[in-house]
């Protein structure tokens, strides 16, 4: 028989379920009954696939939470600090994944817990102290070759103070060590140190600052990872030198400072010349002044002899200008004899073109060449005028011939009605009608008085 996923069957009275029913039952529960919860433990296996979603494992001695966050919650879960061994505490609520048949922890909210935290922070603050500047080798001042006063910053008591006094003192019995009790642990503490640092600074006459305790767990040395500690050290008048008293990680304290011991004892060593090394250099004086004087003397021979050298270099260079400066005038008055030669032939050139092509010449001559047109002009009109005149004359007479006025000078006459209609037959008129006789000369009315 074949059941589907949701579905549940009885057999002999009992039910049988499915694993996507197990599932669903199982998540079910977990949100009825479980719901939001919150875990501590240490990230383990962490991966980061190309999904964008972080999956990790929560485990503690005994057991192992599988967990996720999904991409879109990655940021605002703080899913950001999560690496391999950070101890952290998250929130979320459990579901259950049925193709693997594995429940696992879907985290929305993830922190530091304990020590990690402080080694998120202190990682954090290193890296903008560091962009600041605070930890440059190149700011850093050396220490005084024999400290007449110094300021030793440690807790009243401690073994730290203890051996660091101690050191020194065996060093050189004569040394000056000025105690400023202060707090080395806790709450409190950076601000305790950072006003010793200014009162220290504000007193003046001392030579060196050290600033000492014994070693610790991060947290104990948490007061030396302040920033407002670490500036006043990094912001120090006096030289300081700091002994925190372990050999793993350096405090920022220890990276701002000038310089730095591993151990209290340490610190005195180095702050502190012997009175056999303070011997050695006394009977090295002389010999040392005497090669200073020495090494003086060469330089100032060396610089001599350079500024001898260069004077005569700058010598030399001063008579090759000169024989420069003079060929370069010769030739420069040779350039300008040949510049003026040239020109002048070039005027004289361009003058004579300038005659040749001289407006009043091509005057001259556009006159002469107009004078000519108009006599020709004049002479070929006269002959036109002529020419026409004639066939005017002959055209005139042969009009003549055709025009009415010479029928009648031949003694014809034109006769028209009162209309001024053309008469060319009697019966055109009646008797008593008035009519007109056009003559050569003149023009006559006249009456019928009889019509054929």
């Amino acid at each position: 028989m074949k059941i589907d996923a949701g579905e549940t069957m009885s057999l002999f009275g009992k039910e049988i379920l499915t694993p996507s029913i197990v599932a669903e039952r199982i998540q079910l529960n977990f949100d009825n009954h479980i719901k939001t919860i919150w875990v501590e433990g240490e990230i383990n296996s962490l991966a980061r696939p190309a999904s964008g979603h972080l999956y990790f494992q929560l485990k503690d001695a005994k057991a192992v939470l599988k967990a996720v966050i999904w991409r879109g919650r990655l940021i605002q879960s703080g899913g950001k600090v999560a690496q391999d061994g950070l101890k952290v505490l998250a929130r979320g609520s459990l579901a259950v994944y049925p193709p693997r048949g594995e429940y696992q922890m879907m985290v929305d909210h993830l922190e530091p817990l304990g020590e990690g935290a402080l080694r998120l922070a202190f990682e954090k603050l290193k890296k903008r102290l560091a962009d600041e500047g605070l930890f440059d080798e190149a700011r850093k001042r050396p220490l005084p070759f024999f400290p007449k006063k110094i300021a030793l910053l440690s807790s009243l008591g401690s073994a730290a103070a203890k051996d660091f006094i101690t050191t020194a003192v065996k060093r050189h019995k004569g040394i000056h060590i000025s105690l400023y009790p202060v707090r080395v642990q806790g709450a409190g503490a950076a601000l305790e140190m950072v006003q010793a640092l200014a009162d220290i600074n504000d007193w003046g006459g001392f030579d060196l600052i050290v600033l000492s305790r014994g070693g610790g767990s991060l947290e104990d040395l948490w007061a030396f990872n302040e920033e407002v500690l670490v500036k006043a050290v990094a912001s120090s008048r006096t030289t300081t030198l700091a002994a925190i008293g372990h050999s793993t990680d350096l405090s920022l304290v220890e990276m701002a400072a000038d310089l730095k011991a591993i151990t209290p004892t340490e610190a005195a060593e180095k702050a502190v010349p012997s009175d056999e090394r303070l011997l050695e250099g006394l009977a090295a004086i002389p010999k040392n002044l005497y090669a200073a004087a020495n090494s003086i003397f060469k330089a100032q021979a060396n610089k001599l002899l350079l500024l001898w050298r260069r004077l005569l270099r700058f010598e030399s260079r001063l008579l090759a200008a000169a024989q420069t400066l003079d060929n370069l005038t010769s030739r420069l008055h040779q350039a300008a004899l040949q510049r003026t030669s040239t020109a002048g032939a070039h005027l004289a050139a361009l003058t004579k073109e300038l005659e040749l092509k001289s407006p009043i010449r091509e005057l001259h001559s556009r006159r002469t060449k107009l004078n000519f047109i108009s006599h020709n002009l004049l002479v070929e009109g006269r002959r036109k005028m002529e020419r026409k005149k004639t066939r005017l004359e002959s055209a005139t007479e042969r009009l003549k011939l055709v025009s009415p006025l010479g029928i009648l000078e031949r003694g014809y006459a034109v006769v028209t009605n009162s209309e001024g209609r053309l008469i060319r037959a009697s019966d055109q008129l009646s008797i008593g009608e008035v009519f007109k006789v056009r003559l050569a000369k003149g023009e006559l009315t006249a009456k019928v008085s009889d019509a054929q």
